[in-house]
């Protein structure tokens, strides 16, 4: 049986769309750790171990072991892992003052150009305002789409559930501090994740 996949819009319908901080993907893209690394001018491409930290604008990435490849347009694709016990850990602002997305996994794959977040294993994602979580989503694949302002999520053995299962949270509007008349959060059924993107 194929998994039940769902898609969390982040905004409700009446409501102006707005994105995760549109300057981020036009910063640049600044690695740091304390065990190490490789760096590859010729084919643009880095890899580090031990506590490493990624950052571009307001994103930050925070794993064991990080691999980034820079393609010729100037986009990088990201691919995070963690430890047996210390999942992968993610932060970005979005265009909301006091709005942030944070999430964490087993593995992270960042694609700046497609601007997507791919949390696998273990999966959980939440929509912070204030500090306080407005939406939740666990699973065993979460893609985060920062242009479609959207989660897909895929359940699985790895997801954080008993069974498998998918879970999502959404706080009332109102106790998430939404603007006044702000319908609910739609969802909707989509047929399978979009396939992992392969640097170029």
């Amino acid at each position: 049986m194929r998994p039940l996949v769902l898609c969390l819009a982040l905004v409700a319908p009446f409501v102006p769309a707005v994105h995760a901080a549109q300057g981020d993907r036009t910063r640049p893209l600044a690695i740091e750790n304390d065990g190490g690394g490789v760096f590859n001018a010729q084919t643009r491409r880095t890899e580090f171990s031990g506590k490493v930290l990624l950052t571009q604008g307001s994103l930050q990435m925070r794993a064991n072991r990080l691999e980034a490849q820079q393609r010729d347009d100037g986009s990088v694709f990201v691919l995070a892992q963690g430890a047996p016990t210390e999942p992968v850990r993610f932060e970005q602002a979005r265009d909301v003052p006091g709005e942030r997305i944070a999430g964490q996994a087993e593995r992270i794959e960042y694609d700046s150009a497609a601007e997507t977040v791919r949390f696998v294993g273990g999966a959980t994602v939440r929509r912070l305002r204030q500090g306080q979580v407005a939406d939740e989503v666990t699973g065993a694949v979460i893609v985060y789409s920062s242009r479609a302002e959207t989660f897909a999520v895929e359940g699985g053995q790895t997801a954080p559930q008993p069974g498998g299962r998918v879970r999502v949270i959404m706080m009332p509007r109102d106790a998430a501090g939404a603007p006044a008349g702000a319908s609910g959060v739609p969802l909707q059924t989509t047929p399978a994740l979009a396939p992992p993107a392969t640097p170029r």
